[in-house]
């Protein structure tokens, strides 16, 4: 996977209308349109990664565990994970991208997930 196939991947995402709930004052389509580009801008070069664990591991970290993964967006500690073979996001945490931690959950809706 490269960066455009990442880069691609988000947009295709974006083309579905993002589960996220916005702070009071702010209009719906402000704030995901901020969110999208910021998002954009946390891109990296796709890493394989290995989710070591998850903090709801009930949901989707076999499928995480069973699967090849790419880190794809990257700020601070905090990764958005994807499948290279689905148009499947999770958000991860961790210093080391062969020990990250999954959030649990994973959607086709990578601006949801990358925002928790």
């Amino acid at each position: 996977m490269t960066k455009s196939d990442a880069i691609s991947k988000l947009l295709a995402s974006f083309q579905d209308e993002p589960q996220v709930i916005t702070s009071k004052g702010r209009t719906y389509e402000d704030y995901v349109e901020e969110r999208k580009k910021d998002l954009l801008g946390y891109v990296i070069e796709p890493e394989n990664v290995v989710v070591a664990s998850a903090c709801f591991p009930e949901y989707y970290l076999e499928m995480y565990q069973s699967n090849n993964v790419w880190a794809i967006a990257k700020w601070e500690d905090n990764w958005l994970l994807t499948l290279e073979a689905e148009n499947e996001f999770a958000l991860a945490f961790g210093e080391n991208k062969n020990n990250l931690m999954m959030l649990g959950f994973s959607s086709s809706d990578a601006l949801a997930e990358w925002l928790g």
